[in-house]
Parts: structure tokens; C-alpha cells; sequence
């Protein structure tokens, strides 16, 4: 079994309080503009770029395109707020552990506290916490922190000074000694934590930068796939994945396409192209023809398609599932070509490849069965103005619910209605779907 996130944890970031994401094969998050989407990605990539092992303040707010996130550090905190707090439950061979960190924004970019913790599977005290790594109260005006690490034995824990400015978790294979068992657990464990942070991508297409020639080598797909044709041509080269990655370009296209293959320049840079028949003719159609769909829906399909991305700040030994993260996945789709794709998503569950995604799109809603309910998360605004996350599946009328239709299209014609009852949930799910 590899490492994989199961669980994100916010109880106070962005807009988000006391939620919960559970994070399935496939996840599908749901909500009108400003219902607080976006943040729950935010979260994801605050925490895969902690799990680097650099400082916070240039994990969030360094970097060539300015800050990781809107905002930068300061924007994670809530409204009125100097810190945030964020965290995550991991799946292991031994069982779920989760990660809890509290960071403060100002004066300084630092930790104010962490808790790396599982449950205790055995013994008198089964199902109590299991404190790994938990700090001591910072002191004041000080760049270190201490913590304690569970050395499974009687007394207090030893102590051991770390870093407050970069998470802990990423600073234990150097400060916790592996000299005992006990010791190897607990960097065992950092480990797998790490590497499932770490093995999360956020996949932003711009399509608009996915059109000029890249160099062959430059293999390793970024956020905003600006160099998508070298990605493809180095999968384009097994025959198997070549095979996939026609059939999903031409179920998507209404050309008809007999291949997919890129072109050189004279400087050896490659652009991904397509061959389409049109009659008796065989036109050749280069990335910088592309549609901004086509492009996009070629930028996920790589995604899903390349197993040979690495994570960065981990243990390589540690194998861990891919979270490949994506907003709006709809965009520039038609809607017959987003349920086609929700279905591929489906499919490569179970491959090491895991997703999340945002969607205002009825037709993926529609094109869902009833056993994917649970991966659907409906971000709303409460009464207090806070943004929370419900899986579809508790919602108070969800039998109700889905008892009137497909999911899309009732949410059209606004008939889903959840019944008034003492849990507040959303007026509709034509109020959750942003739809008029």
C-alpha cells in the first residue's frame, strides 16, 4: 500500500472554519463563486509546499510568479486574524496520521504550534492520541521552537529544538536521532507524511503558454503546463500510453483524428501536434492551432497519464498516490466532453493517481452515480458568513434529494431543495451550483 492523503483538515483558513474534506479516489467540490472552492485548493498547496523543508515566508510568498497562494502568508489567515490553521490525515500500511500546524502571519512567518499524532492501536490506552511530535508553548521573540518526540517510554518525552520558521514534520529526519526504534518510527512516519504532501500536484493550464516549441528535455509537467508538447513527447514514446492518449484526444474531438505526435524545430524543441483527416487529406494541427479546450483537456491527460513525476522533499523509497488537483475542470469543454473526462477521472482511480476538482458543471453532476455521492463536497456560506464543506452525502434531505433525478439536472430547473430542519444547510443546490 502507498501513502495518500485521505483527509484535509482547516480549522481556521481563508474564509474556511472547523472543516473537514474527506479526500477520495475522485473528490468533486461543488459551490457558487466566493463559496469558498478555491481556498480549499489553497490549502492543499500551502501544505505540499511546507512539506519542501524550506522557510514558510518563501514557501508562501517567494517564488518567480509571486505568491504561492492569493494573498501570500497573510491571506491564509482568517478575516481579523493573525495565524492560521491548517492540517491533514494520511493513510498508512499502519494506519491514519495526521498533521495539525498553527502559523502565525505577523509579526512573523513562523510556527506557533505542531502536532504529528496517530491513535494507539493496542494496549490499555486503545483509541487515545499517540503524540508523536507535539511542541512545547513558543517563547516569545524567538526564531526556535521546542518539541516533543514520543521515545515510548516512561517519563516526559526529550526535547528538541527546531526551527520555528519551517514546518517541523520536514525537520525530523535531522533532529530526532535514529538510534532507537522508537526514534525510527517517528521519522517513518514524518516520512510518509512528507511524501504524501508532497506527491500533490495543482494543475493550473494556461493555454495561451502552451503553444510555443519547449525543449525535449524539459519533461517535468508544471502548474501551468507551459510545457505540456515535451511532457507528451516523452509519453508518446510508450506505445501503451500513446495508445491512451489517442483514444482520449479522439473521443474528444469532433475531427477525426488518426494521430498524435509533435513536430521539431530546427533547434531541437518539440510541440505536440495532431494529425486530422479531413477527407482525403491528412492536415497536420500544431499546439499553437489548438483550441484552449483541447489544450487544457491534453494538459490533465498528461497528468494522469505520467507516473514518472517524483516527489520533491520526501523520502523517494516511500511510494505515494498523486493528488492531482484542478480548478474548474469543465473549462473550455463541452459539456458531453466533461462528462467523457469525469469518466476517465474515474477510471484511473485505483493507478496511483488520485483527483480533486472544482466544478459548476450540471453535466458532471449528471454523469454521476449514486456510489460517487460520497466524493461530492458542497462549499456554501453560513449564516456567520464562514465558509463551510458538507459532503453531499450529509445533507439532512440527501434521499430526498436525489430521489427527484439526476443531480445536474434538477439543479437546472431548481428543483433539489433541501427540507428546512435545525442543521443549516444550502437553500439549493441551484444556490450551491452558482446557476440562475
Amino acid at each position: 500500500m502507498s501513502t495518500m492523503l485521505a483527509e484535509l483538515r482547516l480549522p481556521a483558513f481563508k474564509s474556511l472554519r472547523k472543516a473537514r474534506i474527506p479526500l477520495r479516489p475522485l473528490t468533486l467540490l461543488v459551490g457558487r463563486n466566493g463559496s469558498g472552492k478555491s481556498n480549499v485548493l489553497d490549502a492543499l498547496a500551502v501544505l505540499s509546499a511546507l512539506a519542501g523543508g524550506g522557510t514558510i515566508r518563501d514557501a508562501l510568498d517567494g517564488g518567480r510568479s509571486g505568491p504561492l497562494v492569493r494573498g501570500g502568508s497573510e491571506g491564509c489567515a482568517p478575516l481579523g486574524k493573525d495565524w492560521f490553521a491548517i492540517g491533514c490525515a494520511v493513510a498508512t500500511e499502519s494506519g491514519l496520521c495526521r498533521l495539525d500546524v498553527k502559523i502565525s502571519v505577523r509579526p512573523n512567518v513562523q510556527i506557533i504550534s505542531e502536532r504529528l499524532w496517530t491513535l494507539r492501536h493496542s494496549g490499555p490506552r486503545y483509541g487515545e492520541p499517540r503524540e508523536l511530535l507535539k511542541t512545547d508553548p513558543p517563547r516569545p521573540d524567538s526564531g526556535d521552537i521546542v518539541a516533543r518526540w514520543d521515545n515510548k517510554t516512561q517519563g516526559p518525552n526529550p526535547a528538541v529544538t527546531f526551527r520555528a520558521s519551517q514546518l517541523l514534520t520536514a525537520q525530523v529526519a535531522t533532529r530526532v536521532p535514529a538510534t532507537s526504534k522508537a526514534g525510527r518510527d517517528v521519522r517513518r512516519i514524518a516520512e510518509e507524511v512528507l511524501a504524501a504532501l508532497s506527491s500533490v500536484f495543482i494543475l493550473d493550464p494556461v493555454p495561451h503558454q502552451m503553444r510555443e516549441y519547449v525543449p525535449e528535455k524539459d519533461v517535468r509537467l508544471r502548474r501551468n503546463a507551459e510545457n505540456l508538447s515535451a511532457v507528451l513527447a516523452s509519453l508518446l514514446t510508450d506505445k501503451a500510453t500513446r495508445d491512451v492518449l489517442l483514444d482520449m484526444t479522439r473521443s474528444l474531438s469532433e475531427a477525426q483524428v488518426s494521430e498524435i505526435d509533435t513536430v521539431d524545430s530546427d533547434l531541437g524543441d518539440v510541440m505536440v501536434a495532431i494529425q486530422e483527416r479531413i477527407g482525403s487529406k491528412v492536415r497536420t494541427m500544431p499546439a499553437r492551432l489548438m483550441s484552449d479546450g483541447t489544450l487544457r483537456f491534453l494538459a490533465i491527460a498528461a497528468a494522469l497519464l505520467d507516473r514518472s513525476r517524483p516527489a520533491s522533499g520526501a523520502d523517494d523509497a516511500i511510494a505515494s498516490e498523486r493528488l492531482l488537483v484542478v480548478e474548474e475542470i469543465e473549462n473550455g469543454l463541452h459539456p458531453s466532453q466533461a462528462a467523457l473526462l469525469l469518466n476517465k477521472l474515474k477510471a484511473s482511480a485505483g493507478t496511483g493517481v488520485s483527483t480533486l476538482a472544482t466544478t459548476h458543471s450540471p453535466a458532471i453532476l449528471d454523469a454521476l452515480e449514486g456510489k460517487d455521492h460520497r466524493s461530492v463536497v458542497v462549499c456554501n456560506r453560513g449564516s456567520d458568513g464562514w465558509s463551510q464543506a458538507t459532503r453531499l452525502t450529509d445533507f439532512p434531505d440527501y434521499f430526498e434529494v436525489v430521489g427527484r433525478g439526476p443531480l445536474g439536472t434538477a439543479a437546472v430547473h431548481d428543483r433539489l431543495r433541501p427540507s428546512e430542519g435545525p442543521v443549516e444547510t444550502p437553500r439549493s443546490l441551484v444556490d450551491v451550483l452558482g446557476l440562475q
